[in-house]
């Protein structure tokens, strides 16, 4: 978590940072350190409320599925940072590939991470002209992922099929 926040506050950028609790000694210098740049949001967030606003630029994810539909879903590029848990690595990939958003590169023996590789993948994203490709391919997939109708449209045909799919198996 240090380094974590190291990595965000050398970054020099404005953030919302979402966190459980408040308890972990780190976040309270933290706060004070980047006062009047950053804020340290504790509990809940109303995460896609945050996404909608015009003044979010990206969006540092664990690359949970959630997270990052409701990132492109209002065109938000992504700064990867995959966590421990099933196919959140597997994503980070996918992401990568289709040009949405960069990983925060890591130690391939042990995972580790350093404050210089959060910071430095903060602002190859929001600062960089490397950036400046990948808010552009994100912002187009808000076109996919924030399409209410589109979603429903998908919704509606899926059903129609495990509808007849239900039909099918219960006549033979």
């Amino acid at each position: 978590m240090k380094e974590f926040a190291s990595g965000i506050e050398k970054s020099g950028l404005s953030f919302i940072w979402v966190v459980k609790t408040r308890d972990d000694p780190i976040i309270t210098g933290f706060e004070a350190r980047v006062s009047g740049r950053g804020l340290v949001w504790v509990g809940w967030a109303p995460q896609k409320r945050i996404m909608a606003r015009p003044s979010i630029g990206g969006f540092l994810t664990h690359c949970g599925w959630s997270s990052v539909t409701e990132a492109l879903g209002s065109g938000r590029v992504l700064i990867l940072f995959p966590g421990a848990c099933s196919d959140q690595g597997l994503m980070a990939r996918l992401l990568v590939g289709k040009q949405v958003g960069l990983e925060i590169p890591r130690n391939e023996k042990d995972g580790s991470f350093t404050s210089d590789s959060v910071s430095e993948s903060i602002r190859r994203v929001m600062v960089e002209k490397e950036g400046e490709e990948l808010k552009r391919n994100a912002w187009a997939m808000k076109e996919i992922f924030g399409n209410v109708q589109l979603q429903n449209k998908y919704l509606d045909e899926f059903t129609r099929v495990l509808e007849s799919e239900l039909v099918l198996t219960k006549s033979t």
